[in-house]
């Protein structure tokens, strides 16, 4: 890490930090190292550009292939800006969720638990200028937005009768109320399909109850049709116990 630190040559109004997988504790041999520059620099904005969000400048990514992949991420401090601008002005009972690309709202969770590698009080400040209890909640709405898209699309299937595709939005429907649950309890990690069982194990250490329907939700355990009916109803009620629990 020294020698990274080294080879970036931040000035002193820069900060450098790690996040991802290893930070989170989920890494294995095969993960990669996410670094993240934060800079005022323009001339720093080298890399593939990443979408952001509407009105929201880019940030850069440069992947480094070899033993151990190292993914850098310049972020521009004219992001951040636009980022706490929003979430200070955003509601959650009332306001629609902004569509941000994955990248975007992944940095902003990796933000929240990174570890400083090079100006540590200039990371600590503006990790403090940043609300991610606000994060929390747009993160809700979006995921219950979503539910609730799923819910309508599952019950036309069932309407129609084509129980199976039912089955399958259903599923889709308990994983947008999961993650939905898993924001409402801090863990705003958006690499949701990846990590979505080691989060949900880890917040439910003490009751594998919610665990095991979870489970029995995302595997379809015959082709009969009243089984997968049945199934499908006991996912759908599942998706709202979850979202009760959530709000």
């Amino acid at each position: 890490m020294a020698e990274l630190v080294e080879d970036v040559r931040l000035n002193g109004d820069e900060t450098f930090f790690w996040s991802g997988s290893w930070v989170e504790g989920f890494a294995n041999s095969r993960s990669d190292l996410d670094l993240y520059l934060i800079s005022p620099d323009p001339g720093r904005t080298s890399g593939v550009p990443q979408v952001t969000g509407p009105g929201m400048p880019p940030m850069y990514m440069t992947l480094t292939p070899g033993r151990t992949k190292i993914d850098l991420t310049v972020v521009p401090v004219e992001l951040l800006v636009k980022l706490n601008g929003f979430l200070t002005a955003f509601n959650g009972e009332t306001d629609y969720p902004t569509a941000w690309s994955d990248n975007f709202r992944e940095f902003v969770h990796r933000l929240s638990i990174g570890v400083p590698l090079a100006n540590a009080e200039r990371f600590d400040e503006i990790q403090r200028g940043v609300d991610f209890m606000k994060f929390r909640q747009y993160l809700m709405r979006f995921y219950q937005n979503r539910a609730d898209g799923l819910f309508d699309d599952a019950q036309g299937l069932l309407d129609e009768g084509d129980v199976v595709s039912a089955y399958f939005v259903a599923r889709q429907r308990v994983e947008a109320a999961i993650d939905m649950y898993l924001a409402a309890n801090g863990e705003t990690n958006t690499r949701v399909d990846k990590w979505r069982w080691k989060k949900l194990k880890r917040l439910l250490a003490d009751d594998t109850s919610l665990a095991d329907r979870f489970l029995d939700c995302e595997a379809i355990g015959g082709t009969v049709h009243g089984d997968t009916l049945a199934l499908t109803q006991r996912c759908l009620q599942f998706g709202d116990e979850i979202i009760l629990k959530a709000i």
